[in-house]
């Protein structure tokens, strides 16, 4: 789907998960590059800034969050396309349409206002996924022993892998935001007070973004380091129940020795009295304290 809004100083063109036809359409009616085109329907394309000086045209493509976090990717890319007086936004996910088209309903001034506005839109979901999986990761920390169990080690395993597409498209965002700082200077024509304005906004938004990576970064040592206890938990409850098992594998064998002996038809000592039955119990619970104190004196050292 295709819409064309006309704004104040210049014309917003938005493509919502657009056919192949479509995007042709759009890039033989504004001249864009055929790599343009590329960058439009690839959804798993990287950020990045770029101009291309025969059609005039600076490319910005920045990742979003994904509406549905079930995806591996969790991220999606959002094309712009921008001249002085032509914006073109590319968007594949429905979340992040509607973001888009919420900032629409302002009246930007300048075709610069409008595209910083989207990247300040885009990076608060980014807020809102690091919010849930902090919390998710402070409750995860409070379970220790007999609570860690297969479905919050499932979610745990989850969280980090989300981490780390996220942390990765927050870092890629940053380098493309940088560079299109650049691409405004030397590419589009601004006035003296709206370079400073602008230069002041993609400081702002640089600011922010750095924030986010940086929380990212520590919610990913909290995640790392709430994986590592569990690990060293679970290890150490392994190791208690090979003990355990090893103590009574041990305390047991001693039972069927005992009445083995008795078993066979040799002569034994006391084997031809009535209550030797008795004397292999008291044997046999003998050597099995005995056994048991040992095992506990030599664990103690």
């Amino acid at each position: 789907m295709i819409e064309v809004h006309e704004l104040s100083g210049y014309t917003w063109v938005e493509a919502i998960n657009p056919s192949e036809n479509e995007l042709d359409d759009i890039t033989g009616k504004y001249q864009l590059p055929k790599k343009f085109k590329n960058y439009m329907l690839d959804r798993h394309e990287q950020p990045r800034s770029a101009y291309d000086e025969l059609s005039a045209f600076g490319v910005l493509v920045i990742r979003g969050i994904a509406t549905s976090m079930d995806s591996k990717a969790a991220t999606v890319p959002i094309f712009l396309g921008f001249s002085d007086n032509v914006l073109i936004s590319v968007c594949h996910d429905a979340r992040q349409a509607q973001l888009l088209k919420d900032q629409a309903q302002f009246d930007y001034s300048e075709l610069s206002e409008h595209i910083l506005a989207i990247l300040m839109a885009i990076l608060t979901p980014y807020f809102d996924k690091l919010d849930e999986i902090s919390q998710r990761a402070e409750k995860l920390e409070g379970v220790r022993g007999r609570k860690i169990s297969n479905k919050n080690l499932d979610s745990l395993a989850m969280m980090k892998t989300t981490l780390v597409y996220l942390r990765s498209a927050t870092a890629g965002n940053l380098i493309a935001i940088q560079e299109l700082q650049g691409t405004f200077h030397e590419k589009l024509t601004l006035s003296v007070a709206l370079t400073k304005r602008t230069d002041q906004e993609i400081s702002d938004l640089l600011i922010e973004y750095k924030q986010c990576q940086t929380m990212f970064d520590v919610v990913g040592d909290v995640v790392s380091e709430t994986e590592s206890a569990f690990g060293n938990i679970l290890n150490n409850k392994l190791n208690q129940t090979m003990q355990f098992l090893t103590v009574w594998s041990l305390i047991l064998a001693i039972p069927p020795i005992v009445s083995g002996f008795y078993g066979m038809n040799v002569k034994l000592p006391f084997a031809d009295r009535s209550e030797a039955w008795f004397y292999t119990l008291v044997i046999t619970l003998l050597l099995v304290v005995w056994m048991f104190l040992h095992i506990r004196f030599n664990r103690r050292h």
